[in-house]
């Protein structure tokens, strides 16, 4: 195994930023060693996932390290973050060296400075690797004590003088989620094989300048046997550890008994060293194999204080595995029952999503719980691992997605540069947006793009829209329609009376206009028939505490439903109160909400712009999707069309376009 002494030093996480240190061993002389920083949301359960595509790498040639890399970037990116890593490979006598938004730094005798660097390309450096060198890795918002570093060498300070300096200045940054070095060089001599974990989360109350930092227990050694020629009665260091769990360093305190009867062997070490240069001669590193070899020819009762030994010191070992091992069959069979109501959540969800996301939400609380019960436990990793692997299940079947920037349908300042859309409506292949100061409507093509203006600034004002297949019926000086033929002109429908005089909205189903009137308290309805439009009917039969003034938009497919500004959404059949209700749907609505559907589509839509989010829920209420993005916090209106799966939102001269089922 390479012996390298590898000293992370990383920043506080924070739900968008997050930092770590990962390796992995491909063989005993092949060496992965990597800091990277995740920002974005959730990036602490993206970087846990980066960690262990990390740790399972297995090296085989440069061109492969190219392309793991390339996948990091690619899975991080998927997941909505974005990532910057520097990654050391040491294998024998040779080092390759990739960044991506970070620093490679060496310190070589003399030779001291940055010999890589990146933003955001990916760059790779092969080179060397000899005994004395001494790498720094950062990521890119850690490359700033790069200089500190440079002038601390030159001055001639040790690695952990270095370290200490650097870790207050990390620590206070602002935001250290995204800071992150690792150093990485040989033990010096007398040193232990241990490895160095300092966060800045574990230095908030430590006086740098009285205190030394304590070095964890190394995960890895080797046993060597280091012999002196020039005096037979001394014998070099023997070092003996296994591969050992890590939670063995994590509850290092319970191990205390372990310690002390280790201690007790460090005191007879003097004998021990005799022993072994009087049964072994020579001067060479041994392996196991070659050991038992030589005791073969020893003498009995040397044998025995061998075998007394080696035998102590597999029982002590294989006791704990033992430990562990009758743990870890604990935890599991705590974990089972929570796993089988999971996989009862995976069967179910496409029949039934919403009771499958409420049984997930309960296995993360049983799981917690189970931690919380078992935190001494040796095994407790194990729950964690299922936590994170629960928790990232939820977020698949959610329902919820963030994007972070819509896209861009079209730019209305092609038609007019001062062009500014209030509402919108869609059919099949037809876009018709209203701006109601200019009083001006454009139908744009959806397929071509190709855009016609329809002029209304011969009457007063122009209110609302609204289009039924291939008519658009408007709300002005009375009620106007035309037809979506280019050229068609425009013709009144219904003349301006006091039904439709001061009205809010139009809307249309089948055969039927609708406006709302809150001068009237009424919600008025046109037939048409053989001789165009009868007279107005007032449609509601039951509308007690309706509040015509907080209406802020109303679709109809049959049944009529209204939003309000405190967020309600109403629905009434044949003029009366039907009562709406949500499933599954936690986040209820607090501020001015707008709702859109019609006899074509299977569900609803709503736009709280406040949360910058549109719900969409099933007709009888069952939550389906919700969709975020900072973009919609602009947005006055949105339409949708199933048969495209796609939501439009308008948000003054530009069209969203987004994705109804992602």
């Amino acid at each position: 195994m390479i012996r390298l002494k590898v000293t992370p030093v990383v920043g506080l996480p924070q739900f968008t930023g997050w930092s770590q240190v990962a390796e992995s061993t491909s063989s005993a002389s092949t060496r992965l060693i990597s800091v990277f920083a995740i920002s974005g949301k959730h990036a602490g359960n993206v970087g846990r996932d980066v960690s262990d595509k990390i740790s399972d790498f297995y090296y085989y040639d440069i061109e492969q390290l190219h392309e793991f890399v390339q996948d990091l970037v690619e899975f991080v990116k998927e997941n909505d973050c974005e990532i910057f890593i520097s990654c050391a490979l040491i294998s024998g006598n040779s080092s390759v060296f990739i960044t991506k938004g970070g620093s490679v730094f060496l310190k070589r005798k003399e030779k001291i400075g940055k010999i890589l660097y990146s933003e955001d390309q990916i760059k790779i450096v092969k080179g060397s690797y000899t005994n004395d060198d001494v790498f720094v890795l950062t990521t890119l918002q850690a490359s700033q004590f790069l200089n500190e570093i440079e002038q601390k060498f030159s001055q001639g300070f040790d690695v952990d003088i270095i370290i200490t300096s650097v870790v207050p200045g990390l620590h206070a940054q602002t935001d250290s989620s995204l800071s992150a070095i690792v150093f990485i060089n040989q033990f010096s001599d007398g040193e232990e094989g241990d490895e160095t974990l300092i966060s800045a989360s574990r230095l908030i109350n430590r006086n740098h300048k009285n205190e030394e930092i304590k070095n964890e227990p190394s995960l890895e050694a080797s046993i060597e046997v280091d012999d002196d020629d020039d005096a037979d009665d001394q014998v070099g260091d023997l070092k003996i550890s296994t591969d050992l769990p890590k939670n063995f360093v994590n509850n290092l305190s319970k191990f205390k008994p372990l310690i002390n009867k280790l201690k007790i062997f460090a005191k007879v070490g003097i004998f021990m060293r005799l022993f072994f240069n009087k049964i072994i001669g020579g001067t060479k590193k041994i392996n196991f194999k070659e050991l038992f070899s030589k005791v073969r020819s020893i003498k009995r009762k040397k044998l025995i204080f061998v075998a007394i030994f080696v035998l102590v010191l597999l029982g002590l070992t294989s006791s704990y595995a033992i430990s562990n091992q009758k743990e870890a069959e604990k935890i599991n069979s705590l974990i089972v029952p929570i796993q089988e109501r999971i996989d009862l959540a995976q069967q179910q969800l496409n029949t039934d999503p919403i009771s499958s996301r409420e049984i997930v939400q309960e296995a993360i609380t049983s799981l917690e719980q189970l931690h919380k019960e078992n935190s001494e436990s040796s095994a407790v990793k194990l729950i964690d691992e299922k936590i994170v692997q629960t928790s990232n299940f939820y977020n698949e079947i959610s329902g919820k997605k963030e994007i972070s920037e819509l896209d861009v349908f079209y730019d209305l300042r092609l038609v007019k540069s001062d062009y500014i859309a209030n509402d919108i409506d869609v059919n099949d292949n037809k876009l018709i947006l209203l701006d109601s100061e200019k009083k001006q409507i454009v139908v744009l093509d959806i397929p071509t793009k190709k855009v016609e203006v329809k002029d209304f600034s011969s009457y007063e004002y122009v209110t609302d829209l609204a289009i039924n297949e291939n008519e658009v019926f408007v709300l002005s000086d009375g009620l106007k329609s035309f037809d979506l033929i280019e050229g068609s002109e425009i013709k009144s429908i219904r003349e301006l009376g006091d039904s439709n005089r001061g009205s809010t909205f139009i809307n249309v189903y089948d055969r039927f206009v609708y406006v709302i009137s809150p001068e009237k308290r009424e919600i008025y309805r046109y037939s048409k028939g053989d001789d165009g439009y009868s007279d107005p009917i007032g449609w509601m039969k039951s509308a007690t505490g309706l509040k015509y003034n907080d209406i802020t938009s109303f679709s109809v497919d049959g049944d009529i439903w209204l939003s309000t500004i405190d967020g309600q959404i109403k629905k009434f059949t044949s003029g009366r109160d039907a009562g709406f209700t949500t499933r599954g749907f936690t986040d209820g609505f607090s501020s001015s909400a707008k709702i859109y559907t019609n006899a074509n589509q299977n569900n609803i839509y709503v736009l709280e712009v406040d949360k910058n989010r549109i719900v969409i829920f099933s007709k009888d209420g069952e939550f389906k999707r919700e969709i975020k993005s900072v973009s919609l916090s602009t947005v006055g209106a949105i339409a949708a069309n199933e048969k495209l799966n796609k939501i439009f939102a308008v948000s003054g001269s530009i069209v969203f376009e987004i994705p109804i089922s992602l």
